[in-house]
């Protein structure tokens, strides 16, 4: 099958270029928003459609929907669906006909393989090194009140308490703060590492926000969790861009800890080599997910 035109779905315009900027000139492409996309009756004249999941901010999956309308007029042009997290794409999707779910950084290669192309060279945008790190947890931090630390090293979201019951509407009040100061396109960057605390009391709000947040800011986050219902923190590690680290309930010794070796502090009575996560991975920049 031959690729002539490509239909791209998607509301970032950074990942729209990114695609195109690999692909050969005489391939064909028309971009549309998810709301433009809702509005096209015809694409039987595409032989490819790239859908995002876009399921930005903890909202619902636009791309869902988006796809079911596609089918309804559609059942044969092959559709790409793309997310950073595949495992948080609705299971609907992988049994919908003719659609492969792909991670977005890795749709380019496919398309590639699957119609024989010869792909542009990635493009090597240099950016500013990432320098904030972000602690965030329903609960206190050993050492640190909430705050910003060493001129935007590190930014401490922590509640003055174990907030027990109350955690779950702590976290959603500190995680609507942190979208409200934070434009994810343009200031993602900046971000160097994401540490988020997941127990008992957050139960699943922890690990979606952990999603989302990899998700918007196109890395992979650390999920520090106690072991309460340790084996549904297993299955979000599994099936997303998380890394999983067990910590004591509570998380507040370890994430203290992890707050002294981000700014290069050492506190006496902490052996911080035997930390649940070294140092070195601690000051390592996280992975991103890039397309260029």
């Amino acid at each position: 099958m031959t690729l002539e035109k490509i239909l791209i779905i998607n509301d970032d315009i950074e990942d729209i270029l990114a695609i195109q900027s690999r692909l050969p000139k005489n391939i064909e492409i028309t971009t549309a928003s998810q709301w433009q996309a809702g509005l096209l009756r015809d694409i039987s004249k595409y032989d490819l459609v790239i859908i995002d999941n876009d399921a930005n901010n903890l909202k619902k999956s636009k791309g869902k929907e988006i796809l079911q309308k596609i089918r309804s007029n559609n059942s044969s042009v092959p559709v790409l669906y793309t997310s950073f997290q595949p495992g948080w794409v609705d299971g609907s999707v992988f049994q919908t006909r003719n659609v492969e779910v792909v991670r977005t950084d890795q749709v380019i290669d496919r398309i590639g393989n699957r119609f024989g192309l010869e792909l542009k060279n990635s493009i090597d945008i240099s950016n500013p090194e990432p320098e904030l790190n972000l602690i965030l947890t329903y609960n206190p931090v050993k050492g640190y009140n909430p705050g910003i630390f060493s001129d935007g090293k590190l930014l401490v979201v922590s509640y003055d308490r174990h907030s027990q019951i109350r955690a779950r509407e702590v976290l959603a009040e500190q995680i609507r703060q942190i979208y409200t100061s934070f434009e994810w396109k343009s200031d993602r960057d900046l971000v160097r590492n994401i540490f988020v605390y997941d127990g008992i009391n957050g139960r699943e709000l922890p690990g979606h926000i952990a999603q989302s947040l990899g998700h918007d800011v196109r890395m992979c986050v650390n999920l520090m969790a106690c072991k309460c219902d340790w084996d549904r923190k297993q299955r979000l590690s599994n099936s997303s861009y998380v890394n999983l680290y067990p910590v004591e309930c509570g998380g507040s010794e370890t994430l203290g800890a992890v707050a002294d070796v981000i700014l290069g502090i050492k506190r006496p009575g902490i052996d911080y080599n035997r930390l649940v996560i070294s140092p070195e991975k601690i000051l390592e920049k996280a992975e991103r997910f890039n397309l260029r």
